[in-house]
């Protein structure tokens, strides 16, 4: 059964690396799935540093929560990414990271302005806003289930951001977009008034 998916695997496992080398996660923190079939995905273990993952340590469970393969002890955070892939058939893959950027806009209960930076409106699309619970619980799913119904990116006040997509490719590149504008609007902010358009 482990052999399964072997393609997927790997890719979420680069992907994974990406994260790490572009600054979008820290230490063991974060998590990514890849759905592989209407009610089962690949998701990250916990604990483990997303440049340190291999195709081994992935865990193939069904959105219900039960294990169909994998050793290690699946994310805490996997009914959140049941619960986008139950809400939402077309998505594929969801990223879920604390880049310091974005996340610090979700501290302050903020999502980005999209009247400044045209990537915002233009390649990040809608941003939602899911009210803060404590992570891994199923009141923080069921906030995320609620914000995803119609946007792929939603930053989790006090948390992080997640983003998603058709597949890992789309939902990383969404989280790049995200970090990047977030710290493109931090400088703007440094440098004085931003002019809005």
């Amino acid at each position: 059964m482990m052999q399964e998916y072997g393609e997927l695997r790997v890719q979420l496992c680069e992907i994974g690396v990406l994260l790490y080398e572009r600054g979008l996660v820290s230490g063991t923190d974060g998590n990514i799935s890849v759905r592989v079939s209407e009610d089962a995905m690949l998701i990250t273990p916990s604990g483990v540093n997303k440049r340190e993952l291999r195709p081994e340590l992935l865990i193939c469970q069904k959105l219900d929560g039960t294990v169909i393969w994998g050793m290690g002890k699946s994310s805490r955070e996997a009914e959140l990414h049941a619960g986008i892939y139950t809400v939402r058939p077309e998505i594929g893959a969801v990223v879920h990271s604390h880049p310091a950027a974005a996340t610090a806009f979700a501290v302050c209960g903020q999502t980005l302005p999209d009247n400044c930076l045209i990537e915002v409106p233009t390649v990040i699309g809608r941003i939602n806003l899911a009210g803060y619970a404590p992570a891994g619980s199923g009141e923080l799913a069921d906030k995320v289930r609620t914000a995803a119904a119609d946007s792929d990116v939603i930053f989790l006040q006090n948390h992080g951001i997640i983003t998603c997509g058709k597949d890992l490719t789309t939902a990383f590149n969404k989280m790049d977009a995200v970090e990047n504008a977030a710290r493109t609007i931090c400088c703007a902010k440094l440098l004085g008034r931003i002019r809005e358009f």
